[in-house]
């Protein structure tokens, strides 16, 4: 597979401070990538330099083994999402969407026939086309959005928290979306966002940013089960992470496992570690359930089960644990340094 995108040792500094600190990787052709990171870790900076808004201080940026680190964003042929879609409020959804063409200097005949493929792919009404973005719903306005970046068919698909202005349910059936259309179109895309959730869902790969670095760049289940830091553990979702040898492993690393791979009581009984613990906590989360169980005064584990407990807090159980299961990461002290 080609390389669709690379950067070399990107970094951007606001002052004295790296936003972007020497990022390198490269993404092939067709592939979805997620950059996953809290606030103020320069994700959206990166997804920026690429797109052309902001001029890296140093590094390169390749798309098509060709370098566009100088290129204006006008002509990098890059579609962008904004995260509060910055659509022309006094102009119709039909005429955002046509502006990336008019721009472009595309014949009206031509405009057209691009704005109603793409609005029947992406599932815009003729009626929502000739709204204002006022008149449209949250969703819509996603979707114009969407569009506006597709219709003269870019490279490379940006999207910035693309859903991050949107409810829960109206947001998980727009994530499908989104990945359904970038497989169909088979279009490569970098998406930036906080939420692990929708990382792991929608993604080849995910990157992991902290302060400016990425921190660690890998398919969803390998980071999901193997991260490199505690930081990458925490970020990616609930787990357990104690000094590995709690667990009677001769090793300085800190154990990492998540909590649905702890077995309690009859289901415990197949695994190599056994102990015993206090229920603190029983937190219901729809289809499961989140265990707090206090094995001493510094040792709790948080354990995921489907099955409704029998037991309440303040119930002894028994909890179980594959020792295979376990990942091994760098301890916290040592990360510091």
């Amino acid at each position: 597979m080609t390389n669709k995108i690379k950067l070399e040792n990107l970094t951007y500094c606001y002052s004295d401070k790296k936003a972007v600190d020497n990022i390198t990787l490269s993404l092939h052709s067709g592939k979805f990538l997620t950059i996953l990171g809290p606030s103020g870790c320069g994700k959206t900076t990166a997804l920026k330099l690429i797109g052309g808004y902001l001029s890296p201080t140093k590094g390169s940026i390749f798309i098509d083994n060709i370098d566009i680190t100088l290129t204006d964003a006008c002509s990098r042929k890059i579609g962008m999402v904004f995260q509060n879609y910055a659509l022309f409020p006094h102009l119709s959804a039909r005429k955002n969407i046509a502006f990336p063409l008019e721009i472009r200097n595309h014949s009206k005949t031509e405009c057209e026939k691009k704005i109603d493929a793409i609005s029947e792919l992406i599932g815009l009404t003729q009626k929502e086309l000739e709204r204002k973005p006022s008149e449209l719903s949250g969703g819509q306005q996603q979707r114009v959005a969407l569009a506006r970046a597709l219709v003269f068919e870019p490279h490379l698909l940006l999207l910035d928290e693309p859903l991050a202005n949107l409810d829960r349910v109206l947001k998980t059936k727009l994530r499908n979306e989104i990945r359904r259309l970038q497989k169909e179109i088979n279009i490569t895309t970098i998406m930036v966002t906080h939420d692990h959730e929708e990382a792991l869902s929608n993604s080849d790969l995910i990157g992991v940013m902290d302060q400016g670095k990425l921190i660690q760049i890998n398919n969803p289940k390998i980071i999901y089960d193997n991260p490199h830091s505690i930081f990458v553990a925490n970020f990616l979702g609930e787990t357990n992470i104690v000094p590995a040898n709690f667990f009677n492993i001769p090793r300085k690393e800190m154990a990492h496992i998540r909590p649905e791979k702890i077995k309690i009581e009859n289901h415990a009984n197949g695994c190599n570690w056994k102990k015993n613990g206090i229920i603190t906590a029983i937190e219901f989360m729809g289809p499961d359930f989140l265990i707090d169980l206090k094995i001493n005064e510094s040792v709790h584990f948080k354990i995921l089960t489907r099955e409704r407990p029998l037991f309440t807090i303040g119930s002894t159980i028994t909890m179980g644990i594959d020792i295979d299961s376990i990942w091994l990461i760098p301890d916290i002290q040592m990360e510091l340094q």
